[in-house]
């Protein structure tokens, strides 16, 4: 009989949380998380880019505790400007106490950089400009010149935070944590010959990159894709996410019946502050005090179908959709 060797894998949608006994209180747990020896976040949300209309994201994350990412573009001076104005920004740490700030109280920032021919070249410019962690972007299959110029960047900038992706394959995260990636961008890969829809089974490949980081000392891992409630984002972490990446909850919007997304009209403050609200309540429901915790001691269940239907608010009239849930 040939071997059979589908991927099989769940979704985030397709397990719940258990409930664990605790004295835990959603407003009193801890959202740090560390990513590497020497960075962590303040909450554990990336922001994703998406072209440079999503760079005005990057400064209010980071205001909130998470960290921006500036998109790369065609013409290298217009990336450099973009950080440069986040990394310019001033802080009111009154109205901010939380913020993601480097050692001169400014903006911490990331910068998107694709594994391409003269990336090193780019990274120098954008290192200069003061970014404070590389988020390097596959196009293809990984090959050993790109395995080769992440350890060429690493051993040029020792202390600067470096996240690969996306990567779904054990074998792939093993090689980019040993090349000096500090962390892993854990999805759909871009030679992934898995569907590209809402069965692919990101909670499972969320687990098995975190499998591969857990060998390592100080190695992390980012959930993305998939995420669409802040409930997926308790998922993730469950999983063993270190953090995840978003991008429809910082817009306010949400995930409709039909697959679609229907635009909201909130700030990314109040986006982030529901999100984190929602991220509270699964750390309290699970009796997780820290991420670390939620990692290590949260325990998920698969459902069916009809389970995740009655999930979810039924029988009831939802005259306002909350940015960090989506209509059943």
């Amino acid at each position: 009989m040939p071997e059979n060797t589908e991927f099989i894998g769940l979704g985030y949608d397709q397990v719940l949380l258990v409930p664990g006994a605790s004295n835990v209180l959603p407003y009193s747990v801890t959202l740090r998380t560390q990513l590497s020896e020497n960075f962590e976040l303040n909450i554990p949300l990336v922001s994703e880019a998406f072209g440079p209309e999503t760079d005005t994201r990057v400064a209010p994350t980071a205001l909130n505790g998470g960290l921006g990412v500036v998109a790369e573009q065609e013409d290298l001076s217009k990336q450099v400007t973009s950080l440069q104005q986040v990394k310019e920004t001033v802080v009111d740490t009154d109205k901010y106490p939380n913020a993601l700030v480097d050692s001169q109280n400014r903006l911490r920032v990331a910068a998107e950089v694709w594994l391409v021919d003269g990336a090193e070249t780019r990274v120098a410019a954008l290192v200069n400009a003061g970014a404070d962690a590389i988020f390097f972007y596959l196009h293809e299959a990984l090959a050993k010149n790109t395995r080769d110029l992440i350890k060429q960047i690493r051993q040029a900038y020792p202390d600067l935070f470096i996240a690969v992706g996306v990567v779904e394959d054990q074998s792939i995260a093993a090689a980019l944590y040993e090349a000096g990636a500090d962390t892993i961008l854990a999805g759909r890969s871009v030679e992934s010959s898995l569907p590209n829809d809402i069965t692919y089974p990101f909670l499972t490949v969320t687990m098995n990159i975190a499998d591969v980081a857990a060998a390592y000392d100080n190695k992390s891992v980012i959930a993305v894709g998939g995420i669409h409630y802040s409930g997926d984002i308790v998922k993730a972490i469950a999983a063993g996410a270190d953090a995840t990446m978003v991008s429809d909850l910082l817009k306010g919007s949400v995930l409709e019946s039909d697959g679609s997304f229907k635009e909201g009209d909130m700030s990314i403050d109040d986006a982030i502050f529901q999100t984190d609200g929602g991220l509270r309540a699964g750390m309290g429901y699970t009796g997780s005090q820290t991420i670390e915790s939620l990692k290590l001691n949260a325990k998920i269940v698969q459902i069916t179908d009809n389970g995740l239907r009655e999930s979810h608010p039924h029988d009831v009239e939802i005259t306002k959709q909350a940015p960090n849930y989506a209509k059943g």
